[in-house]
């Protein structure tokens, strides 16, 4: 974890999900705003005024969160001029995944990899399960797996953006490389992955 002051009134706070399982929580958890998640934000505004001298005592505060497929965290926090305690507010706002485009590509470095996030899917969403298997493409190229997810529901968004990074590497998806696999790749057959 690494805490940088940007400038007097701002900071950034900067991990990744093993400093969130160190303190037992899950990805899922800490996305969901629970009790698990808050008092660990509420530990980092600790160290961040022990470490750097950043009081949010009596500050507004402006909290900006961004998840990376890669499983880092950067939570810029902002405080705004001291005001009355009766009139202070604290604003929590994630980044929401509406940036999340349309088509997704990620790999797999084993069909194994791919079938435990399917399975991981099926357990969290079993609605889910059916889209990813069906209305996506999963093309085997370079001894690697590759899933091209498209037009994933919003409901679902999070849920894949939270969890695919335990189990795969999200990869440019320019048109380029997206051809080259549909080419040169071989699409493996969803119904096989169902089968016993």
């Amino acid at each position: 974890m690494k805490i940088k002051k940007l400038n007097e009134n701002r900071i950034q706070i900067v991990f990744n999900d093993s400093y969130l399982k160190e303190n037992n929580i899950d990805v899922h958890t800490f996305m969901s705003n629970s009790i698990e998640s808050q008092t660990l934000f509420l530990n980092l505004l600790d160290k961040a005024e022990d470490e750097i001298g950043f009081i949010t005592d009596n500050y507004k505060l402006n909290i900006e969160s961004i998840a990376l497929t890669n499983g880092t965290f950067i939570i810029t926090i902002t405080r705004f001029q001291k005001e009355d305690l009766n009139s202070t507010h604290v604003q929590v706002k994630r980044k929401e995944i509406s940036d999340f485009i349309n088509t997704q590509l990620y790999k797999f470095n084993t069909f194994d990899d791919f079938c435990n996030f399917e399975n991981f899917i099926a357990i969290s969403a079993p609605n889910l399960i059916c889209k990813i298997s069906s209305s996506n493409a999963i093309y085997k190229y370079n001894n690697s797996f590759f899933l091209i997810l498209n037009n994933i529901e919003q409901a679902y968004k999070k849920l894949i953006y939270s969890s695919i990074s335990e189990f795969a590497t999200s990869v440019n998806n320019s048109d380029l490389i997206l051809n080259k696999i549909k080419e040169f790749g071989v699409l493996v057959n969803a119904d096989l992955i169902h089968n016993d």
